[in-house]
């Protein structure tokens, strides 16, 4: 017979198991931060009404996705950053392959994947600001 403890330890080892564990991987699809089940968002990043509303709790462990009023301003950063490393990649590349081509291939080749990666750029700038700012503790 198995005391609580051990139940434990094997609902957590299974939990591990089930979902591999990573930060990466709970990052990369959004779950929430101390349990890694949850959904941090409503919707998917492919709908583009709501797909950056954060649920209020986790449903699976009950932490919070809004700390405090402003948390997420300063994701603004990253995702300011990111967007510069599109607009430089593309911008490179575009030079690079098309030898310095007129203008306008390079709006055409620097804004449409800036404008189509907007939903997953803001996405995962609150879900790093979460993972890597956020006390998880404190949260509950």
């Amino acid at each position: 017979m198995k005391n609580s403890s051990q139940e434990v330890f094997d609902s957590e080892a299974r939990r591990q198991l089930v979902n591999g564990g990573s930060k990466f991987k709970a990052m990369l699809h959004c779950k929430c931060p101390v349990c890694k089940e949850g959904d941090m968002f409503r919707s998917t990043a492919t709908d583009l009404g709501n797909f950056n509303e954060l649920n209020k709790k986790c449903k699976e462990c009950g932490y919070g996705f809004m700390p405090e009023p402003g948390f997420y301003q300063i994701s603004m950063f990253f995702t300011y950053m990111v967007g510069v490393a599109i607009f430089v990649v593309f911008g490179f590349l575009t030079y690079l392959v098309f030898n310095d081509p007129p203008l306008w291939v390079y709006y055409a080749t620097i804004f449409i994947p800036t404008i189509l990666s907007a939903p997953w750029n803001l996405r995962y700038s609150k879900v790093v600001m979460l993972y890597y700012f956020g006390d998880s503790e404190s949260f509950k």
